[in-house]
């Protein structure tokens, strides 16, 4: 579809490029982001053109790294062959800029939270300082948190003060007051521990943050609890850096709304423990293949999967079997890139029964072949924390399960986004049979892509791929053929905004 397009017409940052570098590349190209340069207006972009054309041509931007054709997720940022090859040809093409007035207006980004204001902002006491000696440092920082009560909780975001240095942050819960101890005996702000916090908090995993991490609440009805007079355990690593830098991040949190009836859990269930041909030691100068299964003793449902390697690691594989034989795709990484990891928020939530096995399958490259290798010659690594030995950690976020959680969507867009340019999305006749007519309105021109995915959050067909639109209504058909009866979902995606609606199918 867009390559007919490109052929029909020039391709103009305007009209064609605008709305993908806005939409998968500004977000963190942009001032204060993660990015080093900003990709926010036409000169910018410009300047930028070959390494542009050259990181998306070798998918090595947007820096998604699950597998699209074996699962999909929220927040999902890829892009196609078509979109790819339009980027190509206009760079190739002399990167025209064509009508300013066509190009979309640039998205407007939120500050100091991407979810909105928060109730309770918990930020580190003073200032870090992260010496340049090229060296990691995990540090954890103790900050109390004196509430009048318990409260329940809608979401947790972290906010890196130092993007340039902070690699990712854990977030722990306590209330025994033992980490105050451990600060107390290690000079300088907050305490050094390679491996947790030092002893078992109440929760290890409360919340955490890895670079281009996009902020969410928790479906209704689920989230974390906060303890009154808790103290939130600030595990912050600290990448190697050569230039002694400062940093001071901060925790925001959003009280619950709505009654929470099940506490979330983030659970490391994947681990060396669970290996079926360990133990966990990479020999220098091999691909090195783990095999993990570990049993599901009672029915849960899972939110999100999140894998955990380090420099070594190549392919990651996660999947669930059920006990009548059927498979529940979790994950697929075929290019494990340490600097890029995620926790993967499902699109709907999945039900796991009792007695099945989640199963992972994690190589690892230990030769001179691999270019994120840090010893040269390659040298036997084994379990440990820092950046240069190696790790196998498979988390879940998941709650008990409850009947119909299977049932439960939760959408293809982030939580919180800006207002949007389309209205009035429907599809008729819905439900449908043999086809259906898809209408929408647009307050201003702009690029949509129409998609229809399973109820398991599976692409099963695409109907428009960043197609240019005019202002107003408009009706796009959407075919239907060959599509087994069943619920559905049609995303409509702009530069700006992703909606979904549910869409029946009925062959009766």
């Amino acid at each position: 579809m867009l390559a007919a397009h490109a052929q029909a017409q020039q391709v103009t940052f305007s009209q064609h490029i605008a709305p993908l570098i806005y939409s998968h590349c500004t977000p963190c190209h942009r001032t204060g982001e993660v990015a080093p340069f900003p990709l926010t207006s036409y000169n910018e972009v410009v300047s930028r053109a070959q390494t542009i054309k050259y990181a998306t041509g070798i998918r090595y931007m947007p820096p998604w790294k699950p597998d699209p054709n074996y699962k999909h997720y929220l927040d999902e940022n890829t892009l196609t062959d078509a979109e790819i090859q339009l980027i190509r040809t206009w760079v190739d093409s002399g990167t025209p800029q064509g009508n300013p007035a066509q190009a979309p207006p640039l998205p407007t980004f939120p500050s100091g939270s991407q979810l909105g204001t928060p109730d309770l902002v918990v930020p580190m006491r003073q200032a870090f300082t992260h010496q340049g000696n090229g060296q990691d440092l995990y540090r954890v920082f103790v900050l109390p948190v004196n509430l009048p009560a318990d409260r329940d909780i809608a979401a947790i975001e972290f906010r890196a003060g130092n993007k340039r240095i902070v690699h990712h942050a854990i977030i722990g819960l306590d209330t025994t007051q033992q980490a105050q101890g451990l600060d107390a005996a290690d000079p300088g702000y907050g305490y050094t521990r390679f491996g947790g916090f030092g002893f078992n908090p109440v929760e290890e995993n409360w919340g955490g943050w890895v670079p281009g991490t996009q902020a969410r609440f928790y479906p209704a009805g689920l989230g974390k609890k906060l303890y009154r007079r808790a103290s939130l355990l600030l595990q912050i690593h600290y990448g190697p850096s050569y230039t002694t830098q400062n940093d001071s991040s901060a925790i925001n949190i959003f009280f619950a709304r709505q009654p929470v009836t099940r506490y979330v859990q983030t659970l490391p269930v994947i681990s060396p423990q669970t290996l079926t041909n360990g133990p966990f030691v990479l020999p220098a100068n091999q691909v090195t293949t783990f095999r993990a299964n570990q049993m599901v003793p009672f029915d849960v449902t899972l939110l999100s999967v999140l894998p955990h390697a380090h420099l070594l690691g190549q392919k990651w594989k996660v999947w669930a079997v059920k006990p009548n034989g059927d498979t529940i795709r979790l994950v697929k990484i075929n290019d494990w890139d340490f600097r890029w990891q995620g926790n993967y928020r499902f699109t709907s939530l999945l039900r796991v029964p009792a007695g099945s096995r989640l199963q992972a399958e994690v190589s690892y490259d230990n030769t001179a072949q691999n270019p994120r290798n840090p010893f040269s010659p390659p040298q036997r690594v084994q379990w440990g924390e820092s950046t240069t030995a190696e790790m196998l950690l498979t988390y879940f976020d998941a709650v008990p399960y409850r009947s119909g959680d299977e049932n439960i969507v939760l959408g293809i867009s982030p939580s919180v986004v800006p207002a949007p340019n389309f209205t009035n999305l429907s599809i008729y006749p819905n439900p449908a049979s043999g086809g259906a007519t898809a209408s929408f309105q647009l307050k201003r021109p702009s690029s949509v892509s129409l998609a229809i995915f399973d109820n398991m959050g599976k692409l099963v067909r695409t109907v428009e791929q960043a197609r240019a639109f005019g202002a107003g209504t408009q009706q796009v058909p959407l075919p239907l053929e060959s599509l087994a009866a069943g619920i559905y979902f049609l995303r409509l995606e702009t530069p700006e905004f992703s909606h979904s609606e549910k869409l029946i199918i009925d062959k009766r």
